[in-house]
């Protein structure tokens, strides 16, 4: 048999003490605790793969651990899915849908729509709608671009990827068209208090914090929102977008920057939509309350921002012709703010020491007719100092003018005006007096706008030498070969700019790019195309010219430009020793620049640099910054549209005619029947210049007054006033015959 262990001494069984008790307790707590934390993990596991297998249900969502985003992990196989769910569930922070904020995205907007339109229950999508709409964490994740459709995006653009903003335009707009196309007050109703709830939880934490948006993804929220179409409707002004547009105004300055870049990214509809909210905003409020509040404030201050972006897209050549035509510089004019503001005071505002806010420190809002307003204040504010002047002085040292008084001889007009200008050189903001000598005319406007019509029809003479001229394109530019001393070029500055001072339109034909050099703008290879496109395009054609490998041996350019003068082939190098240099695919990019430079600038940099030291002697300074280069062309050449029926309709009558008289109806069947260049003559004739008024035809002053019955009596008129002496004509041939003699002979002022 087997040997039996020894058996241990027998001790009787005794109950748990409570201290054996207590000593047992953390090996069981540690045990429970260790299984909870398996469970926990397991489950956690478990709740990944579903999430990566089945996704959270929500198309579009922005969580990249979930089978229903865009930029996830794709349809996995079980056996990737569950190694990819425990890596997950080992890791931290942890990515789990319905832990998240809420989010919407298109994908998901559709699914509650449909679901709503058939069930014709639409709770759930309200609810949806005020838990994201609420909620700025929830905004800013939701309709969120693919990372392929933000690369797609930045490869159109031509950008970096991380300069595109991450918020799907296109499907923000569609989220919206759908949302508002069930025409369901409930979802309105959602959609609205929720923005206004959060909109109210932003300015509370504003107060706490002012600079409470300090990073990109906080932005988003602010472009969702302005994109709402129902800001549009004045009833949601108040609670909801002069909050919206206050803290927009208000934030940083890198928060506004990136909200700007974003805007300029977004197709022009949305870009004009939002633009629309904005001016309708100032609009409404201004004709409400009649004042500037910080509500109108803060309006053009985010309209300045859509400004800058618009200027963006079209400076980096994103839009469309058509999209270009339809939103330019133009579509940021705000008509309430030209009609009712008191632009004087605007002006006086503007020059405060005090940093009162005006709109002259906004000039996108202003139209061309209220900056060249702003630009008479201007203009009288230093002239009356100028007058003042002149009259304290005529106190201690002997009368003098308080007048820019010109007299000169009409066979020697340009010399007469030099030495003029020269001896009144001090005199030149003062208010301008034009005398011919040997004629009676008394210059109350009149007879100086027909000393700028002759004297300027002589400096543009191609004969005098100082310009010529584009028979295609029908614009003068200065002649690199002129001999004329550099007192003439500046005369013609001087002469543009008391003109503007005096409020003379003038018929000067320069190529855009000189009120793009006045206004100290960059000049590029798109204006050298605009303004002289055979070599625009031929540079532009050496740029784009592919195999690159090939650009030496085909066009066998260097680095020089030549050029013919009076008959002598000249050459000028655009780098040292240029005729040694070869034009290659290396440096086709620095020949086209140089090349832009030379022809737009240093070829006539002489004549150039004096044009516009003469023009900045008289229009330098704040005033002339309000300007863009195109406003400026309008201010000195007038508007080229001869609308002669807004003429019609804003004329008016005295001594005896009306609108009704036979004699008015045959003039204006008479004047609407003839060619331009004869609407012109009849134009100089009545007013003193063929130029149109900035604002056109319809908003020039023009009287037409009864002049007798003699019907052999021809037209006259008063220029000074744009006023028509029209006697009495009985026939629609005899008015026309008396007014083409009338027209034709329109030079000199004499006694009538």
């Amino acid at each position: 048999p087997l040997a039996r262990p020894p058996s241990r001494p027998h001790t009787p069984v005794q109950a748990p003490t409570a201290m054996s008790a207590r000593q047992d307790e953390p090996m069981e707590d540690a045990s429970t605790q260790a299984e909870a934390q398996r469970a926990r993990g397991s489950a956690l596991v478990k709740r990944y793969f579903v999430q990566l297998m089945e996704g959270c249900g929500r198309g579009g969502c922005p969580n990249t651990s979930c089978r229903s985003c865009l930029d996830g992990h794709g349809l996995l196989d079980p056996t990737r899915a569950a190694l990819l769910s425990l890596e997950l569930a080992q890791r931290g922070p942890h990515a789990l849908c319905d832990e998240l904020p809420p989010f919407l995205h298109m994908l998901y907007v559709r699914e509650l729509v449909d679901a709503a339109k058939q069930s014709g229950d639409t709770r759930q999508l309200e609810k949806e709608v005020a838990a994201v709409f609420s909620s700025s964490d929830a905004l800013n994740r939701s309709f969120l671009a693919s990372e392929a459709k933000v690369q797609e995006t930045a490869a159109e653009l031509g950008v970096e990827a991380s300069q595109v903003g991450r918020v799907d335009a296109g499907e923000l707009l569609g989220a919206y068209q759908a949302l508002l196309g069930l025409q369901s007050r409930e979802v309105v109703g959602a959609l609205m208090s929720a923005s206004e709830s959060l909109l109210c939880k932003l300015q509370v934490a504003q107060l706490a914090q002012p600079a409470f948006v300090s990073e990109g993804p906080t932005v988003r929220q602010f472009f969702v929102l302005m994109a709402n179409p129902l800001l549009l409707e004045p009833q949601y002004h108040k609670q909801t977008l002069l909050p919206l547009l206050s803290l927009i105004s208000s934030m940083p300055a890198a928060c506004s920057a990136l909200l700007t870049r974003w805007w300029s990214h977004v197709p022009p509809a949305l870009l004009e939509r939002v633009v629309g909210v904005v001016h309708q905003f100032i609009t409404v409020r201004l004709y409400y309350t009649q004042r500037i509040d910080e509500a109108i404030i803060a309006g053009t201050k985010v309209l300045g921002l859509l400004y800058d972006a618009n200027e963006a897209a079209l400076a980096g050549g994103w839009r469309t012709t058509a999209d270009a035509a339809r939103l330019d510089y133009k579509a940021f004019y705000n008509d309430a703010v030209n009609q009712e503001v008191n632009l004087k005071e605007d002006y006086r505002r503007w020059k405060s020491e005090r940093s009162e806010f005006s709109f002259c420190r906004h000039p996108y809002v202003l139209e061309p007719s209220s900056k060249s307003r702003v630009l008479m204040y201007d203009a009288t504010a230093q002239m009356t100092h100028e007058f003042e002047g002149a009259i304290l002085r005529s106190l201690f040292v002997g009368a003098t003018s308080p007048y820019l008084v010109l007299k000169v001889r009409r066979a020697h007009l340009i010399q007469d005006t030099l030495l003029r200008v020269s001896q009144h050189h001090q005199d030149l903001k003062k208010p301008l007096k034009v005398q011919f000598v040997g004629e009676d005319g008394i210059d109350e406007g009149g007879v100086q706008k027909e000393f700028f019509q002759l004297i300027m029809a002589q400096i543009f003479d191609v004969n005098y030498g100082m310009f010529t001229y584009d028979e295609e394109r029908r614009f003068f530019w200065f002649n690199r070969a002129s001999f004329e001393s550099h007192r003439e070029f500046e005369l013609i500055g001087v002469l543009l700019g008391v003109a503007i001072y005096n409020g003379v339109i003038l018929d000067v034909r320069f190529p855009h790019v000189v009120y793009k050099k006045l206004m100290s703008d960059v000049l590029t290879l798109a204006d050298l195309k605009k303004a002289f496109p055979d070599i625009g395009n031929s540079l532009q054609l050496l740029l784009d010219f592919e195999p690159a490998s090939q650009v030496e041996e085909t066009f066998g350019l260097c680095m020089q430009v030549t050029f013919e003068e009076f008959g002598q082939k000249l050459a000028h190098d655009l780098v040292a020793g240029g005729g040694e240099v070869p034009v290659t695919q290396h440096n086709r990019g620095e020949y086209v620049r140089r090349y832009t430079e030379y022809l737009l600038a240093g070829s006539v940099a002489r004549q150039f640099e004096a044009f516009l030291r003469g023009f900045h002697s008289v229009c330098g300074g704040e005033c002339l910054r309000l300007f863009r280069w195109e406003e400026l062309e309008l201010l000195i050449c007038g508007s080229p549209d001869l609308d002669f029926e807004a003429l019609e309709r804003a004329a008016q009558y005295d001594d005896g005619y009306s609108r009704d008289h036979p004699s008015i109806m045959l003039l204006w069947e008479a004047i609407h029947e003839l060619p331009v260049e004869l609407k012109k003559k009849f134009l100089f004739f009545s007013t003193g210049s063929d130029r149109v008024p900035i604002k056109g035809l319809g908003n020039l002053n023009f009287v037409i007054s009864r002049n007798g019955a003699d019907e052999e009596r021809l037209p006259s008129a008063h220029t000074c006033f744009n006023h028509l002496l029209l006697p009495e004509y009985k026939t629609k041939e005899k008015l026309k015959a008396q007014l083409l003699k009338a027209i034709s002979d329109t030079e000199g002022f004499h006694i009538i």
